[in-house]
């Protein structure tokens, strides 16, 4: 912690955040935010004629000209900077980098095992054909490696996801494999060693984007495209850091010194975030712009504020929050065979059918997430 005798004598290194600080309700509302978006988005505009995935909703497009809608995307971006954010508390909880791994294998694996084996039972039993998957792609797909990947190891390049929602989970994977060897090389260098990698990504990035190739492969083995979320997440982790301890120093000087390192690496996360789907394309749409300025924006604002948010700390906002990851692994395939399945003529009733359907996969995620995984979790974490 900061003392008045800072200047004269090395000053350790706060925690990224403080424990008592860290649990904050708003954090599970971003949560809620973003897979409601994400979900917007796949049942507005990706299954629709106006999207790029098939052609599989029963009312077609009538739901794309919702705001914002065709950028929902960006809801799984925000997703990123919120496991940004809140790793640094797994992080310093764990006691290396083994034990790191073990946490977040608790903290996913379970949930994904059940619910991609209710995907896989409801999609091979409803289809439609289109969404259909072998045993190999359900196996695989449970192992967070892309089926495509490894089918083009054995000979199988046609394999795919169980669902097309679990790539984010492969990129959330590798950022949790380069953040704990990062954390376990230095705590006291964690930022800028983070930091060099930003760059780094950053350069490997930009060169992939100018002459494609073997940058362009390392650039997407590194999530670089992704990595300035991430980055942003924790940047304000270490901002919020600095905020609480600067309250407890009779000096600004180290402080000031904790917030520039991590103002730095915030400010070239937005700086990437919106110069990369520029120079991919040649041009940002305002729709993406006004997107990701509500993403930071929405971050900062829940992130660093001092007291508890009335809407996004909700109890109901915490709540779903809270069962977002179970909702994100059952909301899209495993809808979609249901609603094929039912398959209502009429436009109106087909976007009603939609809804309840995405109210009982939501009441079902609840369900999972606090009467199995909770207490699943909390045993196998006493175990390790």
């Amino acid at each position: 912690m900061l003392t008045s005798e800072a200047p004269v004598a090395p000053v350790a290194p706060a925690p990224l955040v403080p424990a008592k600080t860290m649990h904050l309700g708003q954090v599970d509302g971003l949560r809620t935010v973003a897979i409601f978006w994400v979900a917007l988005y796949h049942y507005a505009v990706f299954w629709s004629p106006a999207g790029a995935g098939l052609n599989l909703l029963p009312y077609g497009d009538a739901l794309a000209w919702i705001p914002f809608a065709k950028v929902g995307y960006l809801g799984v971006y925000l997703f990123f900077i919120v496991s940004g954010f809140v790793i640094a508390l797994s992080l310093q909880r764990s006691r290396g980098f083994l034990h790191f791994a073990k946490l977040r294998a608790i903290r996913l694996w379970p949930t994904l095992l059940i619910c991609g084996s209710l995907t896989f039972a409801i999609t091979t039993l409803f289809g439609p054909p289109d969404l259909a998957r072998g045993p190999l792609e359900y196996l695989i797909s449970l192992t967070f490696i892309p089926p495509p990947h490894l089918g083009k190891v054995i000979g199988m390049s046609d394999l795919e996801w169980l669902d097309g929602a679990y790539w984010s989970l492969w990129t959330e994977v590798r950022f949790y494999i380069i953040v704990g060897m990062f954390y376990a090389m230095s705590r006291t260098r964690f930022l800028s060693l983070w930091a060099g990698f930003a760059i780094y990504s950053m350069g490997v990035h930009l060169a992939g984007l100018a002459s494609g190739g073997s940058f362009e492969a390392l650039s997407r083995l590194i999530f670089a495209e992704y990595q300035p979320y991430f980055s942003a997440g924790i940047a304000i982790a270490a901002l919020r850091a600095a905020q609480a301890n600067s309250g407890q120093a009779n000096t600004g000087q180290s402080s000031a010194g904790q917030i520039s390192a991590p103002l730095a690496l915030l400010a070239l996360s937005i700086l990437q975030a919106f110069a990369y789907p520029w120079l991919a394309a040649g041009s940002l749409s305002i729709s993406v712009f006004l997107g990701l300025v509500f993403v930071f924006a929405l971050a900062l604002f829940a992130m660093l504020s001092k007291r508890q948010i009335p809407f996004l700390g909700s109890r109901s906002m915490v709540m779903l929050g809270t069962a977002s990851y179970a909702y994100y692994l059952l909301h899209q395939n495993l809808g979609l065979a249901v609603l094929a399945r039912i398959n209502p003529t009429n436009e109106a009733v087909g976007i009603a059918v939609m809804v309840l359907i995405q109210v009982i996969i939501m009441s079902a995620a609840i369900l999972l997430t606090f009467q199995i995984e909770a207490p699943l979790r909390k045993f196998l974490r006493s175990r390790t």
